[in-house]
């Protein structure tokens, strides 16, 4: 979605050089194991000539990945055709960023959630129109809080951790947001891949 009066940055430009593929399949055309499928947006906010990501925490009280620090997105539902679907209804959902303020880039490769082994497929997408600092609407019960960080901000290289789980280990990076926000496991894993992918590699 590239609407009119949308002024084009070098910011911009770059996402679409490093993100923009169009590479956009269906579930069925999207091959995945584990438990489940879900889907999440990885939204890029142009600030001035930068960009920045935002972030959310999931509410303590929920039973699954209680209070963990997340992209807005969920799990699939039936009427979600694909994982750019999944992505944009749970961000509103989650934010109230409407579809129509999302320029889809691409999909990422899939990751697996650490605990629950759910797939997860990221979609990287420009948002224009909302100030994520100050408009979101936070689902209540779900979502406890959100940031937004300069994406120059986050380290491309991380602390590598690793957990057992099952007798089986899962490495993982992990960021601490400037607030304390911890992130690790699958969103870390993301978000890697994405700071690898700016920093001139592949994504």
């Amino acid at each position: 979605m590239t609407g009119a009066g949308k002024t084009m940055t070098g910011a911009d430009s770059a996402l679409r050089e490093k993100f923009g593929t169009g590479f956009l399949p269906s579930w069925e055309g999207l091959e995945t194991s584990g438990k489940g499928k879900s889907a999440v947006l990885v939204p890029f906010f142009p600030a001035g000539s930068g960009l920045r990501l935002l972030f959310l925490r999931r509410s303590p009280d929920l039973r699954h990945h209680a209070g963990e620090v997340c992209f807005p997105g969920g799990m699939r539902e039936p009427g979600d055709v694909s994982p750019l679907d999944t992505a944009l209804r749970e961000t509103e959902e989650e934010t109230a960023i409407r579809a129509q303020l999302v320029e889809p880039l691409s999909v990422l490769p899939v990751e697996y959630a650490v605990v629950s082994g759910v797939a997860v497929v990221p979609v990287a997408g420009i948002v224009r129109g909302i100030d994520p600092d100050s408009d979101l609407v936070l689902s209540s019960g779900e979502i406890e809080g959100s940031v937004t960080i300069a994406i120059e901000d986050l380290s491309p290289d991380p602390v590598m951790q690793t957990v057992v789980i099952d007798g089986k280990k899962h490495c993982y990076p992990e960021y601490f947001l400037p607030n304390g926000w911890r992130i690790w496991g699958v969103t870390g894993r993301i978000l890697f891949r994405v700071l690898q992918a700016w920093k001139g590699g592949n994504p």
